[in-house]
């Protein structure tokens, strides 16, 4: 992030292309010119967010750092100037004249023609029949759908909620949550080029287990499985004026919450939700979000009946911080009754700066106080301090 007290940087981008072929890749450089008469420190992104626009369809796309990236602080002297290159993936789907808008530094939208790219007619392979072609060959060869293992992964698989690992003195002490989502169709298909809203179409795993370190065989006190169907959409309004500094996301989904266990200890729940997001604050700078999420209890309760006295129905996730620095998050909900409430706070910061950016983790700090930290003693009040380390936050 650069700093923003640094009012003298301006940001700019340099060799962009006037035309591309769909389904490629491209280069571009992202530059920062010092205007002021005395040194300022910045930063380039290692990953660059935003959007491509072409008529009423829309894409996500993402540029990552080409060649040797620049140190994660670069001091830029009075008159200076710095330049970063960075390489784009063009979805296939995407042919004509469009805009691609960066949430980078007030960075201005930038025009690009998109060209039809040319692909040969597959020619069979001779001696084959149509049988055998089609159990040799059913991984199409267009860009956008072969299943090559990392593109797959990076196309498809994303962070969704924390995931990390922490520890405390009292019993159970560790902690640790992994979380995941699945986006379910190529964005670069026919289906999602027709109806756009699909492409927020999501399955998701988050798992949040409680060890016991303290006992003598170390066993797990409780884990909540909860696979989900979600659908979110982001950033609704980001052609509006105020879009740089408020920023909009809506989500919506079926979660099923169960810790796996069988008679007397069996806990389980389905809960379908809305949950919007308002972002307050420009992308490299201090933002607040505000995160609240209403829910409604699907089917029957009958292992843990008095389940939404605990929980209540809705709870709010506040997050104040830098995006690429400190950040403070707060959750927290009510039952039926208030004091039967939950509040957990967060601290992270992330660990990159420390030997050159060798690890890609953050300090976690997690304060927990109330009730229903575990499904399992959802009727338990429990007071928590446990540090340990994050991937994602």
């Amino acid at each position: 992030m650069h700093d923003l007290q640094a009012t003298s940087l301006e940001w700019a981008v340099i060799r962009w292309p006037e035309a591309v072929t769909a389904g490629s890749t491209f280069t571009f450089e992202l530059a920062v010119m010092n205007h002021g008469t005395s040194p300022s420190n910045c930063t380039f992104p290692p990953v660059l967010e935003g959007w491509l626009s072409i008529g009423n369809q829309r894409w996500h796309v993402t540029a990552g750092v080409e060649g040797t990236a620049s140190p994660a602080d670069v001091a830029l002297g009075a008159g200076m100037f710095r330049s970063q290159c960075y390489r784009v993936h063009l979805p296939s789907g995407a042919v004509g004249q469009g805009l691609c808008r960066w949430e980078w530094a007030d960075l201005p939208a930038m025009g690009l023609r998109i060209e039809k790219r040319e692909t040969p007619e597959p020619t069979p392979s001779p001696g084959l029949s149509s049988w055998p072609r089609w159990l040799q060959e059913g991984d199409p060869e267009s860009v956008g759908t072969a299943l090559e293992p990392g593109r797959f992964f990076k196309e498809h698989f994303f962070a969704y909620e924390p995931f990390y690992f922490i520890a405390g003195m009292d019993s159970p002490n560790a902690k640790f949550q992994i979380s995941f989502k699945y986006r379910v169709l190529n964005e670069e298909g026919p289906l999602a080029a027709r109806l756009p809203w699909l492409r927020g179409v999501h399955l998701a795993y988050t798992q949040t287990s409680l060890w016991d370190w303290n006992s003598e065989s170390k066993p797990f006190f409780d884990s909540s499985y909860k696979p989900e169907l979600l659908w979110s959409w982001e950033n609704l309004v980001p052609n509006r004026p105020s879009a740089r500094w408020v920023r909009f996301d809506l989500q919506s989904g079926f979660q099923h919450e169960s810790n796996g266990k069988s008679g007397a200890d069996s806990r389980s729940l389905n809960i379908v939700y809305l949950r919007p997001t308002i972002t307050l604050g420009p992308p490299d700078a201090l933002q607040l979000k505000v995160q609240p999420r209403l829910w409604a209890y699907v089917g029957g309760l009958e292992e843990n009946p008095d389940l939404p006295d605990y929980r209540g129905y809705a709870d709010l996730r506040l997050v104040l911080g830098w995006p690429r620095g400190l950040q403070l998050s707060a959750w927290g909900r009510l039952g039926d009754d208030a004091d039967r409430g939950s509040l957990q706070l967060d601290l992270t910061y992330p660990m990159m700066r420390l030997l050159s950016g060798s690890f890609s983790l953050y300090l976690h700090a997690q304060y927990f106080t109330g009730y229903g930290e575990s499904l399992l003693d959802y009727r338990g009040r429990t007071e928590m301090f446990r540090v340990g380390v994050s991937l994602y936050r």
